[in-house]
Formats: structure tokens, C-alpha cells, sequence
């Protein structure tokens, strides 16, 4: 919040046509006048364990870099407009600022780059560790190393020693920069190689290297092996650790993908979009549960945000923990009514039909219902809830409600004949199929269904031995023939051979009991038909095939003698 204020000051700096309301930069660094084409650069309090410390880093630092660097060149704004600014906005002057908050502090100062660090006291002097940071992007840092020193005023001489080193990359990162906008991108990388020369350690230089090579949609293989390079260097660079996690996962390297988009987070674990940006990538590539305790962190150190509790309500339900995802659900609709929007409805619905709670997912669906009516998704989720849950009668009902009012659910024609099937109204389902076949229905599922009736009425009609039994389900079975193909079809002709065998022994029976020629001549059709199915249906049950064969081999020579003794 308080990098508003910065926003706010620099508001009135521009009403006032650029002139802050500090003191005059010409009362402080020996009231000299900046050169107007000199690099401003901004010296911020550095971190420390200790209070002063940070002050006495930076105003050393400051000091050495008004004494080394030559003035036309490069600008160190003075301590005093530092100062002035951080009181005008609330700050104390005393204390180190959050990242995004000195990036704000040196754009509003004007300042091309600043240079921030830490600073702790050791048994033998202090460690004092800096980087350069360009203010047009905070992420862009080039690190200017570690010093363990006796006092501030050594490493401030280190530190600035290195500076001058690691600034002879910019004017080449400028021009790589420049290159890359106007797509010149062979003359990017040349200035980038050019920068790289000049200061070996650079990172600014390499991550517009990289940059371009992305531009240019370079073999992932080159991508890493230039943020290895970075990372190297910086094991803290966002650029670099993106970079190296994007390229890991072009090449399929997931777990190292994992690891680096960590260590990426671990750089600005506050920043909730550098959190919502990491934990979704971490979901996407792996197991979510590697990016629950991600998103958990992130969550505790920023409590009450909106997209990263729902980020979280996700991930729980990636990882199926359902409990907690349910009450993250419930506390982000308290939070903010609009959160319940069809995803939540349909999301939660699933989940909940997934932890096998049927009806509450039946009931969740149909909350969603009431306030998005006709929502295809939702009237799905709710009529396969239903379903579950055992309440068939219900579930049929809210499908030719949806259907009459033209609402298209997801394989609706399928799921009408799964329930009419499931309340045993085996009549009306056959009928229905034959109607979605005919309506240009080519799915599997549908011809699945209509052998799967077939077999049951099959076993309906051994049981019964009633002619009507077996005419039913050599008409299903028939038909079923007729409009399928593959193991589909195979199980069709198997199930038609096997019925055409018992069957026909059924009538061979009768007609010898009756001395009837019609049910002998029945029985030795039934009995061709067998032999000519069940070799076609081999496929589907080739054990079963031959001792259907065999029997069928044995009943057919009774069938010609009774034909022949019968039919007169």
C-alpha cells in the first residue's frame, strides 16, 4: 500500500511540471547541476539486522560513488531528495524498502538505475552484499557481489570498484534492447555478445540475449543452457529462473521444472502475482500437490486475497482434498458473492459426486441451477448426480425438463436410454435407440447398450423359456447386428449363434412332444442360423464358440429327422 503514496507524489511532481517540492539538488553534492544526459542513479538504504547499519552502507556507498564516478557521467542523487521524498510520502528515512517500493522511489526520483543491498555485522567487521537494479524493471538485477569486510567504508570501495565494471554492459544492453524492438534481432545479439564481453559476469546483458532467443523461438535446448548462464551468475534472477523453468519444461523435465519455478517464487514471496503466476505453472506441470505448500505460503503471508484463495480452492481440489476445498469454496462466496459463478457451481458439483457424495453434489448443482438456468454443464452435473445418488426417476425427469426447453446436455441421448435402462423399462429403451441410430447417432456407447440389453434378455428368456422372451432379444440382437462393427458386432453374432442353439433345442422339444412339423422346421432354422453366426462371433468368445458349435453339430441331424418324420 504504501507505494501509493509514491504514485500520489509523483502525481503532484507533474502537476507541477516535473519539479518535486524537495530541497534543491543544487544545495546538495557540492552544489554542482546534474549534466542533463548523465545516468541518474539512486543509492537505497540497504537491509539490515541492525538499526544505522543500513543507513551508514548506503551513505558510504553514496560517498565513494560521488568521489569515483565521473560526475558528467553519472548522477548519485543526493541523500537530501532521498530523504525529502520518503518523509513526503510517510516513509521513515531510516529504514530499507520493499522492492516495489524502491523501484517506485526511483522512478519518482527520475532515476535510471539504483543499487540496493544488505548488510550484517560479523564477528570480524560486516558482510555487505549489492546489486544493481534498472529502474525501468525491477526484475532486471545485476549483481555486484559479496564482501566480507571490516567496515561499511571497505566494502562501499569494493562495491563501487565493481560497479564501474559491471555499468560497461548497459550501453550494450541498450542497444540489444533497442535492436530486439525493431526486430533487428541479429544486431540484438551481436550488442548482447557485445555487453557479455565487456563485463563476463553480466546477467542484463544475457537476459536480453534470452529474450530474443525466445523471440525467435530458439530450440529449447539453447533457451536453458543461456538461463543456466543467468542463473549461475544470479541464483535469484526472476528472469533466469522463469526462463529456466519454461525451457525445463519444453524438454520434459518436469521435476527440474518443479524446483525452479520454487526457487522463483522463493525470490518475491509476497508478490501474490508472482505467486498466483508460479503455483498455477506448478499445477499445470506436475503433481498439484507440489504446489500446495506453495500456495499455502503464499496465502498465509497474504491473507484475505481473493485470486490466491481461489488459486488455493483449486489446488485443493486438484489434490482432492475435498474437505478443505469446500470450506475455502464456502469462505470465498462469504468473502465475494460473485466468486459463485457457474465454475464454482459446476466445480464444486464434481468434486462433491467425486467424494461420493451424490446427493449434496445433486443439491449443489441445482443452487447453480436456480441462478443460472439452463446452464448446460450444470444441468449435466446435476442429472448424473441424481443418477448416482440412486434417484433415477428424478434424474430422467430433470433431463426431459432441460430437453424440453432445448437445453443441450452433454451425450443427453445416451444418458435418456442409461436411466430408462436403469429403471428397467426396458420396452421404451430399445425403441429409443433405434430413434438416436436413426437420427444419424454413430456412437459405440449406444450400439454397447443395445447388446448389453440383448444379453439380459438373453438370460431373461433361459429363465423363463418363453418364445416371447427369446423373440424379443433375437429382435434386439438383430438389430443390434445390423448397425454395429468391431467386437461390437462380434458380440452380437456370438450372443445371436448361442441363442439360436438354445433356443431351437427348446423347440426341437416341443416339436417332438407335439409331432409338430412348423416348430421342427423353427428349431433346424434356428440351427443354421447358429452355424452362421457363432463363427462370425468367434472373436468375441472363441471357447464358448466351439462348445456352442458342438452341441449345435449335435442337434441338427434330430431337426432333419423330424422334419422328415413330421412334415408329410
Amino acid at each position: 500500500m504504501k507505494s501509493r503514496h509514491f504514485q500520489a507524489l509523483a502525481g503532484i511532481g507533474l502537476a507541477l511540471g516535473g519539479t518535486l517540492a524537495v530541497p534543491s539538488i543544487a544545495s546538495a553534492q557540492y552544489n554542482r547541476v546534474p549534466d542533463p544526459n548523465a545516468t541518474r542513479v539512486l543509492v537505497a538504504v540497504f537491509k539490515a539486522g541492525e538499526k544505522g547499519l543500513g543507513v551508514q552502507a548506503a551513505d558510504a556507498l553514496r560517498s565513494r560513488m560521488n568521489s569515483e564516478f565521473p560526475f558528467k557521467q553519472v548522477y548519485v542523487l543526493p541523500k537530501t531528495d532521498i530523504n525529502a521524498t520518503l518523509e513526503a510520502s510517510g516513509f521513515p528515512i531510516t529504514d530499507a524498502l520493499e522492492a516495489h517500493d524502491q523501484r517506485a522511489l526511483a522512478t519518482l526520483l527520475r532515476a535510471d538505475e539504483y543499487v540496493t543491498g544488505t548488510v550484517t555485522k560479523t564477528a570480524t567487521g560486516v558482510k555487505v552484499d549489492a546489486n544493481l537494479v534498472l529502474a525501468r524493471d525491477n526484475s532486471l538485477v545485476q549483481p555486484i557481489g559479496s564482501y566480507d569486510v571490516k567496515s561499511v567504508g571497505d566494502a562501499a570501495g569494493a562495491i563501487s570498484k565493481e560497479l564501474k565494471e559491471a555499468r560497461k554492459q548497459l550501453d550494450a544492453e541498450k542497444k540489444c534492447i533497442n535492436s530486439a524492438r525493431d526486430q533487428k534481432y541479429d544486431a540484438a545479439l551481436a550488442a548482447a555478445k557485445e555487453g557479455i564481453a565487456l563485463y563476463p559476469r553480466a546477467t542484463l546483458a544475457r537476459i536480453c540475449m534470452a529474450n530474443v532467443m525466445i523471440t525467435q523461438k530458439a530450440p529449447a535446448a539453447e533457451q536453458l543452457a543461456i538461463a543456466k548462464e543467468i542463473v549461475a551468475i544470479d541464483p535469484r534472477s526472476r528472469p533466469g529462473l522463469a526462463i529456466l523453468a519454461s525451457s525445463y519444461r519444453a524438454l520434459g523435465q518436469q521435476d527440474s521444472a518443479v524446483v525452479s519455478l520454487t526457487r522463483l517464487l522463493s525470490t518475491d514471496p509476497k508478490n501474490p502475482r508472482l505467486q498466483k503466476d508460479v503455483v498455477e505453472e506448478l499445477a499445470s506441470v506436475a503433481n498439484p500437490r507440489l504446489a500446495k505448500p506453495v500456495i499455502d505460503t503464499a496465502v498465509m503471508l497474504n491473507p484475505g486475497d481473493p485470486d490466491l484463495l481461489r488459486l488455493r480452492w483449486r489446488i485443493l481440489l486438484a489434490t482432492r482434498d475435498y474437505k478443505e476445498a469446500f470450506a475455502q469454496g464456502d469462505e470465498l462466496v462469504k468473502l465475494d458473492t460473485s466468486f459463485a459463478d457457474t465454475a464454482y457451481f459446476s466445480l464444486s458439483a464434481a468434486a462433491m459426486a467425486a467424494d461420493s457424495q451424490f446427493q449434496k453434489a445433486a443439491e449443489m448443482a441445482a443452487k447453480g441451477l436456480a441462478k443460472f438456468p439452463g446452464e448446460p454443464g450444470l444441468t449435466f452435473t446435476q442429472i448424473v448426480a441424481l443418477q448416482k445418488a440412486g434417484q433415477n426417476q428424478q434424474a430422467l425427469e430433470a433431463l426431459d425438463k432441460a430437453t424440453a426447453a432445448k437445453v443441450a446436455v452433454e451425450n443427453g441421448a445416451f444418458l435418456r436410454l442409461t436411466l430408462l435402462k436403469d429403471l428397467n423399462r426396458t420396452e421404451e429403451v430399445v425403441p429409443a435407440a433405434r430413434a438416436v441410430i436413426a437420427a444419424g447417432d454413430t456412437s459405440t456407447l449406444v450400439r454397447q447398450m443395445l447388446v448389453q440389453i440383448g444379453n439380459d434378455q438373453f438370460k431373461k428368456a433361459q429363465a423363463s423359456k418363453l418364445p416371447a422372451d427369446f423373440d424379443a432379444m433375437i429382435s434386439t440382437l438383430t438389430f443390434a447386428d445390423s448397425v454395429s462393427k468391431g467386437p461390437v458386432k462380434a458380440q452380437a453374432q456370438f450372443l445371436l449363434g448361442a441363442a439360436g442353439v438354445v433356443y431351437g433345442q427348446l423347440k426341437l422339444t416341443a416339436a417332438s412332444e407335439q409331432k409338430s412339423c412348423a416348430l421342427a422346421k423353427e428349431a433346424k432354422n434356428l440351427f443354421v442360423d447358429a452355424q452362421i453366426q457363432l463363427p462370425k462371433g468367434g472373436t468375441f468368445a472363441p471357447d464358448a464358440m466351439r462348445q456352442y458349435m458342438g452341441f449345435v453339430m449335435q442337434l441338427d441331424p434330430s431337426a432333419d429327422q423330424m422334419v422328415k418324420a413330421f412334415c408329410k
